[in-house]
């Protein structure tokens, strides 16, 4: 680290300096300098090379790293996110509930920004009123984010293109940010809010319902991996690696009956049938980053 600056200091350098370098390839690129030979080299080792070298700066200049949670209407994102946090913030339902992209960010203050599809702010500031160290703090937060992310609970949740949560989340360092997505499955017009998200997501955590139909539904999960592939290849997401993809395969509990004696032979067969599904549709995913869990077992302080 350089004598007298912070880490944030010196990250936010660093970015700077890549950024200017980025800059100065697409200003020789696109140069008379650049020769016709080297140009087609270039195309040759990185396809549209100034498109992807365009897509490198956006995402360095864009302040929000997303590691987006996708899944099915009732597959436990809000679930998975309450144990992450160790903090009851998001209702858990069986049904479509989730009507918004939700971010979540660091930070030292309390406070929620909604953005309406006009693209017009609105921040509340409930630092001096929320102590998330109570749960009477953690209620006062649930509640009011129930009103702005919740279908079943306001209408008026559906009118917002985002809700921005901010409180202090230590595992989130420097611009990252945790993304709660609509279910896939329910209403087409939040389907499309995550379809529309999709390009600015640098990790995705795909959470599967096993009990489910098994838990991959041609017309749901699949479909928007089907997007993620199309938007990877068209160099839409040059700073998204497939390969780090989390798959989350939950509420294994829901799948027999306790009086079934053939239960771990059937469960056996359908955790193959799900891994071999996964890696159908993302060939590059590791079998370490398929995991085989029921949330709801976990204890949350």
């Amino acid at each position: 680290m350089e004598k007298g600056k912070s880490i944030p200091e010196e990250k936010e350098t660093i970015e700077k300096n890549i950024l200017s370098l980025y800059k100065e390839c697409e200003n020789f690129i696109s140069s008379d300098e650049c020769t016709k030979n080297l140009r087609n080299e270039l195309e040759e080792s990185i396809p549209d090379c100034l498109t992807v070298l365009r897509k490198w700066m956006d995402d360095l200049e864009n302040s929000d790293h997303g590691i987006v949670i996708a899944g099915e209407t009732s597959a436990g994102k809000s679930t998975l996110i309450n144990k992450l946090f160790e903090k009851q913030l998001f209702r858990g339902r069986n049904n479509e509930s989730t009507s918004t992209i939700c971010k979540l960010r660091n930070s030292k203050r309390i406070r929620v920004i909604t953005t309406d599809m006009r693209g017009q702010r609105e921040e509340t500031d409930m630092t001096d009123k929320c102590n998330l160290e109570t749960k009477e703090g953690v209620k006062m937060l649930r509640n009011f984010l129930k009103d702005l992310t919740d279908l079943t609970s306001s209408e008026k949740s559906v009118t917002f293109n985002s809700v921005e949560v901010e409180f202090p989340i230590p595992f989130l360092g420097g611009n990252m940010i945790l993304v709660d997505t609509p279910g896939i499955g329910g209403s087409g017009n939040v389907t499309d809010k995550l379809i529309k998200y999709l390009p600015n997501a640098l990790l995705f955590i795909f959470m599967i319902n096993a009990g489910s139909a098994g838990g991959m539904q041609n017309d749901r999960l699949p479909e928007i991996i089907r997007a993620i592939v199309l938007l990877h290849l068209e160099n839409e997401m040059p700073c998204f690696d497939p390969r780090n993809a989390i798959f989350i395969t939950n509420k294994w509990d829901t799948l027999y009956s306790e009086d079934d004696s053939s239960d771990e032979d059937e469960e056996t067969k359908t955790w193959n049938t799900l891994k071999f599904d996964i890696k159908n549709r993302w060939p590059s995913v590791r079998d370490e980053l398929i995991f085989k869990m029921n949330l709801k077992d976990l204890q949350t302080p």
